[in-house]
């Protein structure tokens, strides 16, 4: 999934074309096929030039997968503040000087995210801009990928003749698209069903305290058809699309669903009911496991707290019932993207939480740079689609 958008006159994000096209080169989070990828790139970009006439030459490209990892850490800064006060620019550094300060081999980090800062030993500080200190303790959450698949995700790139401008993980992009700020300061979770893997992500006091990763997405479900009923993939995603359903209670006893076993001509019936128990089966499992990725993220200490559910995979008929049903003491509600300018209801689904919450994040950091180059808002500082912010979204 590609977006295109760029700065309203009124200097909020503005969607200004969009393009879909099926990518088989990623399965489950991990780079298969290379070429297959940059095929897809070529043809996304090839679409928004035919739509819009514009030519995209950099991207940010949103990542998944079971090789990400997660993890708090508390660094300490004895050079910030040595001017008397912290500086806004001395806080804005502090992601790269903790990534800069780290040797993890075999790891590429994705983002450092500060989740509180201590001075003197008092914690919880949300922002030290303009305290009098010498020397400061920062608790960041710390996201990196195995720099195998990384790299090949910015070899596909390459290949397509784009730039990369960030990676940015795909349930942090979600949550930008689907969480207000105020929901992210009492504490919410985003959790993102997509093809190969479910990514959650817990905010608390408006930062992000917690990310992970589920190896079970739309993928499993489909392919326990294929296993299940000896039919081939696509044949098993066309029935679990069409009828697919977690709830038995809306299922007729003596509905049955046409399909073709591999290396046979003939077809045969299978009880749709039986088809849908399979499909519960499997929803309910990984309802359990994102429970319990909820309950390690200490998300399940507030019974207020809101569960968003987004993610193409979210959609099977009767899987939000269930998740109401079995992840208790949170309130749990549908996840759909907004605050993007433009947005058509076609993209006001939660199969593209991801790709519009991948644009709102690339204004932020666009709009930070700018700040802190105090850059003009003049159409010469701009441009008419400078600070365009590009997303591909590889499923």
């Amino acid at each position: 999934m590609t977006v295109l958008a760029r700065k309203s006159k009124n200097g909020f994000p503005e969607l200004v074309s969009f393009s879909d096209v099926p990518c088989s080169g990623v399965k489950r989070g991990n780079v298969i096929d290379v070429a297959a990828i940059s095929d897809a790139i070529r043809k996304t970009v090839g679409e928004i030039r035919s739509n819009v006439g514009i030519d995209v030459r950099s991207a940010y490209l949103g990542i998944t997968g079971s090789h990400i990892s997660y993890e708090n850490r508390v660094d300490y800064f004895p050079n910030i503040g040595q001017q008397g006060v912290v500086t806004s620019d001395e806080v804005a550094q502090i992601p790269h000087m903790v990534s800069d300060g780290l040797s993890l081999p075999g790891r590429t980090i994705i983002h450092a995210l500060p989740i509180q800062y201590s001075v003197d030993g008092h914690d919880g500080i949300k922002n030290p801009v303009g305290m009098h200190v010498k020397g400061l303790e920062v608790t960041t959450h710390l996201v990196s990928a195995d720099s195998y698949f990384a790299n090949k995700l910015q070899d596909t790139l390459k290949m397509s003749a784009v730039e990369l401008k960030s990676m940015i993980i795909e349930p942090f992009a979600s949550s930008e698209a689907i969480l207000t700020q105020t929901e992210k300061d009492i504490g919410s979770a985003v959790v993102d069903i997509g093809g190969g893997t479910t990514d959650i992500v817990i905010f608390r006091n408006g930062s992000v305290v917690y990310t992970g990763t589920i190896p079970v997405g739309g993928f499993q479900f489909t392919n326990d058809v294929c296993l299940t009923y000896n039919v081939g993939f696509s044949e098993a995603e066309e029935v679990k699309v069409k009828y697919g359903n977690t709830n038995l209670s809306d299922i007729d006893l003596t509905e049955v669903v046409p399909v073709s076993p591999i290396g046979s001509s003939a077809t045969i019936e299978l009880r749709r009911r039986d088809l849908c128990q399979l499909m519960r089966e499997r929803a309910m499992e990984l309802i359990r496991l994102i429970d319990l990725k909820l309950q390690q993220g200490g998300f399940k200490e507030n019974p207020n707290s809101i569960v968003y559910i987004t993610g193409g995979a979210s959609q099977l008929p009767g899987f939000y019932e269930m998740a109401e049903q079995f992840i208790p003491n949170c309130v749990v509600k549908r996840g759909f993207p907004d605050f993007l300018m433009g947005i058509t209801d076609d993209l006001r689904n939660p199969s593209y939480a991801t790709a519009i919450g991948m644009v709102l994040h690339a204004f932020n950091i666009e709009n930070s740079v700018e700040r802190r180059l105090g850059m003009s808002d003049s159409i010469e500082g701009q441009g008419l689609f400078e600070r365009i912010k590009k997303l591909f979204k590889l499923t």
